[in-house]
């Protein structure tokens, strides 16, 4: 089977995007999962940006950003979906191409840290929620840089956990049951 026909790109796009809003949907049936479910949904991003190409990995994003906005009852689990958690494994392997390995870390936590102070200002305007540190008063004049040193390394484990499971797709899974032998190199030019 050819890879590159139009019917295969838009049957993988569609298939990852009907999953992706299944799981954000149910941030209204397990509303503890509200954090999580966004990362599951991401996570799946890596299959088209693998299988098919970049542009119709953020084509898959930006359709399910758009519907879980309209689908998914938990407004701040589709916020932090369009936010960070859907494009970050589709750009993830830009990011790690740079070669200095600060350079890298400084990228990926601009790119994260940004997200997350506009996700803020956006729950804040939306849900009018201005008092998320008030939960971390008993940190005094330190609750917001505290906050913000438990979210980075959150996401530091987050960002080794995302590589594991694009390793695990290319290595393992996709040779296992798609039968591809070698990961599709990643082309500085990207076809649509």
């Amino acid at each position: 089977m050819n890879n590159k026909h139009t019917s295969y790109k838009v049957a993988v796009g569609g298939v990852v995007s009907a999953l992706c809003l299944t799981l954000m949907f149910l941030t209204g049936v397990f509303p503890l999962l509200s954090m999580a479910i966004p990362i599951y949904a991401g996570a799946l991003m890596i299959v088209v940006a693998r299988e098919v190409s970049t542009s119709w990995a953020f084509a898959a994003y930006c359709a399910v950003s758009l519907l879980s906005l309209f689908l998914t009852p938990d407004k701040e689990a589709s916020t932090l979906f369009i936010m960070f958690f859907g494009y970050y494994p589709i750009i993830l392997p830009w990011l790690d191409k740079i070669k200095f390995k600060l350079l890298r870390i400084c990228c990926k936590l601009a790119v994260f840290n940004g997200a997350i102070i506009i996700w803020y200002k956006l729950i804040a305007l939306i849900m009018g929620v201005y008092d998320f540190f008030g939960d971390f008063a008993f940190l005094g004049e330190y609750a917001v840089a505290a906050v913000m040193v438990f979210i980075n390394l959150v996401f530091a484990l987050y960002d080794y956990t995302i590589r594991m499971i694009e390793s695990v797709y290319v290595n393992w899974f996709r040779p296992t049951y798609f039968g591809k032998k070698k990961p599709k190199p990643q082309s500085k030019k990207d076809h649509s």
